[in-house]
């Protein structure tokens, strides 16, 4: 199609930048983007994009890009519960131990009552057994170094074995309607960074050592009577 200049009218040939006659500039001629017709059928042709033909998956961004894969929480988390139960199950561990150990110096300290009380060195001391309940010399021994808890009443379960200076094994239960963690506060305070309480199933003990003996403390539920009870038992001189 010719080309005519919009000032002059004159016409223009193809390449021209100024008209020929008039000097007037000629505007760029633009490409008309209109889809261009398929020559056989005269449908406009379609483009399609390479990764869109028949069969082949459409593009998904960043599909050359890296996987990261994504922590798996379940495991973390599975790998905290399994490290609680651990120390959780160390800690029953070394509890069940300290019952061990302090049954293992009650005994020792026992057998040396008695291995000095046959002494080859000296006659053999007089034995003597008594029983327990308020006022009596069993209840005040096994007493000597932790205090009956305050407001129980001392049963008739108790006893006291002395072979004469050597030493001597006292005990004596005390029952109250005071809780079992309620017993444990009070001996806490009163005896504090001295003693160690072990809980097992409710129920609590501890021992008190001195340089003249140890006392061993067992505070226990009693379910038929509502009620606590509190033995102490001593060896020593």
């Amino acid at each position: 199609m010719a080309n005519f200049c919009a000032s002059c009218g004159t016409a223009l040939g193809e390449g021209l930048r100024f008209c020929n006659k008039c000097g007037s500039p000629i505007p760029a001629t633009t490409t008309s983007s209109a889809p261009q017709s398929d020559a056989s059928t005269g449908a406009p042709s379609t483009s399609i994009p390479p990764n869109t033909m028949a069969g082949s998956p459409p593009a998904t961004p960043g599909a050359g890009a890296p996987v990261t894969p994504t922590p798996n929480q379940g495991c973390s988390a599975l790998k905290i519960i399994v490290a609680i139960v651990g120390m959780l199950a160390l800690v029953s561990v070394l509890a069940i131990g300290s019952c061990f150990y302090i049954g293992y110096k009650v005994r020792q300290k026992a057998r040396s009552i008695m291995m000095n009380a046959h002494s080859a060195n000296s006659s053999t001391p007089e034995m003597h057994l008594s029983d327990g309940g308020a006022g009596s010399a069993a209840a005040t021994a096994a007493t000597v170094d932790v205090p009956p808890y305050p407001g129980s009443a001392p049963t008739s379960t108790g006893g006291q074995l002395s072979a004469g200076l050597t030493g001597s094994a006292s005990a004596q239960e005390y029952v109250t309607d005071d809780a079992v963690d309620k017993v444990e506060s009070f001996y806490k305070e009163k005896l504090g960074s001295k003693i160690s309480i072990v809980e097992v199933q409710g129920n609590a003990t501890f021992n008190y050592l001195t340089s003249s003996g140890m006392t061993t403390v067992t505070i226990t539920r009693d379910e038929e009577t509502g009620k606590t009870k509190i033995n102490i038992a001593r060896i020593g001189k």
